[in-house]
């Protein structure tokens, strides 16, 4: 029942991808890489700045192969460029803050999390080759996203659900799916509740967005 209530979310609102949120460890991503190759632009040229930071049509291309591998979505490059920009803010202040973990740091972490994954770090390094993508550029991405993780932990509060919120929502889903057959309110009440909190978490977290961005020297190209 939790998995139908993410998809009631989800298609509700539509969801954003951060760089670097997903370990690429699938052959499939060469299928990505083929399917964006037609439509990938040249990856030097710059295409939007935050604060000086450079973000070129190859980080765009980038993101898209990691989003289709990630989620079997193909995202626009406007969309791509969105989410980069996001990313960007999010990490210059995540790193002003001191939140930015060494790159020593990040690949002991990296190392820590494929190893508890019973894989090695040859097998994970063979499966970015086949991507495409060197471990250099991962580790970069992987580092940045460990940055933004452990600002949003301290920047975003845990929001408060209370029993009369997931009661509407779920008083609310019968109505709108009388067809539905639900379980009674009190054995999804917890499901219920552990959703509404992520979702607050995300709205948190865009309204945070988008404060770095209003204070954020961004110009397209």
């Amino acid at each position: 029942m939790l998995k139908k209530l993410d998809s009631i979310s989800l298609n509700r609102k539509k969801g954003k991808f951060i760089a670097g949120a997903a370990v690429i460890v699938a052959a499939a991503v060469l299928t990505a890489a083929l399917v964006l190759a037609t439509i990938a632009a040249p990856g030097s040229e710059v295409v939007a700045r935050v604060n000086d930071e450079a973000i070129t049509a190859g980080d765009v291309t980038k993101l898209r192969v990691k989003v289709y591998e990630s989620y079997r979505v193909q995202i626009s490059e406007e969309e791509a460029l969105e989410q980069l920009i996001e990313e960007t803010v999010l990490y210059q202040e995540a790193e002003q803050q001191g939140y930015a973990p060494t790159m020593d740091e990040a690949e002991q972490e990296l190392e820590a999390r494929v190893a508890s994954s019973g894989r090695t770090m040859e097998d994970f390094e063979a499966d970015l080759a086949k991507s495409g993508f060197s471990y250099e550029e991962y580790l970069q991405d992987f580092q940045r996203q460990l940055a933004i993780n452990s600002y949003l932990d301290d920047a975003v509060q845990v929001p408060e659900v209370t029993e009369l919120e997931a009661r509407v929502f779920y008083e609310n889903y019968k109505q709108e799916s009388p067809e539905a057959e639900l379980p009674p309110f009190e054995q999804l009440k917890s499901e219920i509740m552990a959703l509404l909190e992520q979702q607050k978490q995300q709205e948190a977290t865009s309204l945070l967005i988008e404060e770095l961005k209003e204070k954020a020297d961004i110009k397209y190209k």
